[in-house]
This record gives C-alpha cells, structure tokens and sequence, in this order.
C-alpha cells in the first residue's frame, strides 16, 4: 500500500507519528495476538489493515486492493476454540485431538461456502465474495465492502426500538437473501442483529454465513457453538437436525428483539418453563394475528414453526389485513441515523398522467359561470349611469317647477293649476308677458288720472296685494315695493 495512507484505517495519511482519524501508531504495542498487524499482506494484492468484526469462527478486516486501488473486507477462518496464531510466524496453528480434525473440516466448508457464496454476487441482499484463497496457514475470503454499521449498533446507539412495519420492511430482505441461500443447500445458523449490515446506501445486508457450523464431525455430531437467545434448542444437541426451520427461529428471535428491545430467554431454558411473552405485553403495537405468526415461530419445538422461510413470510402477510410496502431503513428517532435510500425514479416516470376527476371540471365551469354573472351585472351599472347622466338635467328641470301655476283665461281672473296639471315653458312664458302688459297698462291709468292718483298717496291695500302676487307667482322684472309702484 502507498504510504499515503494509514495502515489502519485508509484514510490518507497526515505525516504524524499518530494517526488523528483512528489514534493507530506504528509504535503502539500489539493488541490481540489472534490479530494481524495493519499492513500485513496475506497475499498480493491484498493487505489488511484495522479488525472490523471477531466472531467464534474467525476474524473480519478493513482490507485494500492494491490492483484495483479500493477498500475491501477480508475474513479470515480462526475459531477461537481449535486454532491460536503464532506470534512470531503470524501462521495459524490448531490445537491436538479433536480440535484439530474439526479444524481442517471447518476449514474446507469455510472455502467451499466462500466458493458457494460468489454466485451471489448480484444478490442485493448478501455481501458479495470476490475471491477466496489459502495463506498463514487457514483461509480467507475477500468480501465487498460497504459503509455503515450493524442493526444491533444501530438500536444501542439511538436506544430505540422499532415499529412492526419497520421490523418486517428490515427482515423480508434478509428472509429473501435466506431463500436464495437455502436454495443452494446452505444454512446460516448465526442470524442475529450484529450479523444484518444496514448500509449507508440504504440496502441491507446479512453478514458471515456459518456454513462452518455444519456437521463437522464425521459422526454426526454438531457444534454447539450458539448465540444464546437467538439461537434454537437443536444448534445446543449434538444429535439435534437443523434445517431452515433452525434459521427460522433465529430471524424471528431478531425480529422479537427490534421489537422489545429484549433478547428472548434462552431456547434450552424454555424446554422446562417457557417465560417468552408476547411483543404485545412490553409495549410494541402489534396486530394479534401477526404476534401470533411471530410466536409460531419462535416455538421452542421445531416442528410446531413454519417449515420454510417461504412459509413465514406468507404466514406473515397473511395475517395482516394489508400489506404495507417494505422499508429498507428503519424510521430514526435521533438524528444520527444511517442515510436513507433514495426513491425509485423508474416508478415515476412509468406511471400514467393524471386524469382529473370530474369534481374538477364542476368546479371550474362554475367559476366560469360566476365570472359571467359578475361581468353582466358590471355592463349594466355602466349602462344604467350613462342614461342616468343624460337625463338628471331635464329631471331637475321639472323638480323645479312650482306645483300650482295660475294661468290667464279669457275672463281676466286667475285661476291657480289643479294639482295634476301641468304647462310647458313657453305658456308659463306667454303668461308673464300678458301679466306684465296687464301691470303696465294700469299704471298707466293710474298716471293719467290726477284725481285717483290722489287718492292714491294713502295706496289701496288690495291693489298692493295684487301686485306682489304678480311678482310672485310670474317672476316679473318690474320693482315691486311694498305699498307703491315703481317709479
């Protein structure tokens, strides 16, 4: 590997004698003495660098690819309870007796299961092999590797626990990769929340397949080699037959776990005085018919479960009334949380255009109707103040017009208007001018008779009153004072 980067942790490196992203430092004393030192090539191009994972059956490695220039995963086989390293050689030795025939045994299944497990590799639901090989004196299988953490890291990290569609939208992919791989005539026996990888990418992946844990004696007898609370009563006895039922129980023994947030009892403690209670009963918002699925099984007895993985996934689904579409991520309740997928855009573009429903058209043909309304009864108020500005002169014309006019008959007396009548403005015309020559001709009368206008200095009130009632009512233009004519 270069030397720009560190050997633990592959993030390029910063010239310090420690390494500020994992504190690694080739000065440090060695750790674990099963472990290979960071750098270690196991063989070309291959080297390993940090430990990513110890399980009973061996160890797994942040690994690079020096031919391709990327991070890989190299697992190597060392079951802890029949093989030691030598520390100085950094070979594998296995222990005398028994241990050592159940060493090689496992040995050749762990390669022959790497082998089996490289025609997974379009499997989006298991780690794909890339090759496989012999060194050190045991095995290793180089792995894809992929970002994020484990589904037990992920729920003790965030301490939450998580929903049924959560819970089943996680274990139908793991149950699928279990198909393909029961298929093949492999069994995994070690499911559990630390062996299910929730990527950063969004897929799920189920880890370290345990085809190590087949029967490695020649007589018939298995190791009881079991993850206690996930693991079912026939991986304890030798003599017990494991099939896909055995894996069976240990997904629904997960499943009961992201649900509580307990780990069932153990399965060899439940054949005396089975205490599992129902998910219901700490809490978890399960239908009845699904809890009831689910403890079938986790039924302590193999042949009281579903036979198959097939077989409880159906029985799952068919306990509930509707199938909710599975979920690659389980929902966060805190923000630091493995990033979401991101959604199918195919199923998008392939769905047909919408067509609107018909309440649609009903609303919009409505409201062309009102736009209508409103438009109609704005040309009318134009209509109707353009006549209206025509006509108010002529109506304040006739406003005025007093309601009783006299007027002058052929008898010289004046008779006032009856209320329904009414004159035109030349008449009202000609009736002033004939009360006017009416007045002019008595003052003169009243001029040419010295004798009357005599007697006129005291001025004869009746004749006075007449004269006002002209002016009034005619509107003459001659002086009209009180008491006198004009002089």
């Amino acid at each position: 590997m270069s030397n720009q980067f560190c050997l633990a942790c592959l993030m390029p490196d910063t010239g310090f004698s420690v390494c500020p992203h994992c504190g690694w430092s080739k000065d440090q004393p060695a750790g674990n003495p099963l472990y290979l030192p960071p750098g270690t090539v196991v063989q070309a191009p291959y080297q390993v660098a940090r430990v990513l994972g110890h399980g009973g059956f061996g160890i797994t490695y942040l690994g690079w690819d020096a031919n391709l220039q990327i991070k890989v995963a190299i697992k190597e086989y060392l079951p802890r309870d029949f093989a030691m390293r030598d520390p100085q050689s950094r070979e594998v030795i296995s222990y005398d007796g028994d241990a050592k025939f159940h060493f090689v045994s496992g040995l050749q299944q762990f390669l022959d299961e790497a082998r089996t497990l490289a025609k997974f590799q379009q499997h989006a639901g298991i780690v794909s092999v890339l090759t496989f090989f012999r060194a050190f004196g045991t095995g290793y299988m180089v792995m894809e590797y992929v970002e994020g953490e484990t589904l037990r890291n992920y729920l003790k990290r965030g301490r939450v626990r998580l929903n049924w569609e959560q819970t089943l939208g996680i274990f139908m992919h793991i149950m699928d990769a279990l198909r393909a791989v029961h298929a093949v005539g492999l069994l995994h026996r070690d499911i559990a929340p630390d062996n299910i990888y929730l990527c950063s990418d969004g897929r799920i992946k189920l880890l370290d397949f345990g085809a190590a844990r087949q029967n490695l004696a020649s007589d018939g007898r298995t190791l009881a080699i079991v993850k206690p609370g996930f693991a079912p009563e026939e991986q304890y006895r030798e003599s017990g037959v494991q099939g896909a039922w055995s894996d069976v129980y240990s997904v629904a023994a997960s499943m009961y776990y992201c649900l509580t947030g307990i780990v069932p009892p153990d399965a060899m403690a439940r054949l005396n005085q089975d205490t599992l209670k129902p998910p219901s009963e700490y809490g978890a918002a399960i239908l009845p018919t699904v809890e009831a699925s689910l403890m079938a099984a986790l039924s302590v007895r193999a042949s009281q479960r579903p036979h198959t993985i097939a077989d409880f996934q159906k029985s799952l689904l068919d306990a509930q009334p509707l199938l909710i579409e599975p979920i690659s991520k389980p929902q966060p309740k805190t923000s630091e949380v493995p990033r979401q997928p991101l959604p199918d855009l195919r199923r998008f573009e392939e769905a047909e255009p919408d067509q609107s429903p018909l309440w649609r058209w009903l609303l919009l043909g409505g409201a062309a109707l009102l736009l209508l309304f409103v438009a109609y009864n704005q040309l009318r108020r134009i209509s109707f103040e353009a006549h209206r500005q025509k006509t108010e002169p002529a109506a304040r014309i006739i406003e005025k017009k007093p309601t009783a006019v006299p007027r002058h008959t052929e008898s010289d007396t004046e008779q006032p208007l009856q209320d329904n009548e009414t004159i035109s403005a030349e008449e009202l015309r000609k009736h002033q001018e004939a009360a006017l020559k009416r007045f002019e001709e008595l003052h003169r009368q009243e001029q040419s008779s010295p004798t009357d206008r005599g007697k006129d200095k005291a001025y004869d009130p009746d004749r006075s009153e007449h004269l006002r009632s002209l002016c009034s009512e005619w509107g003459a233009t001659m002086d009209c004072r009180s008491g006198a004519s004009a002089q």
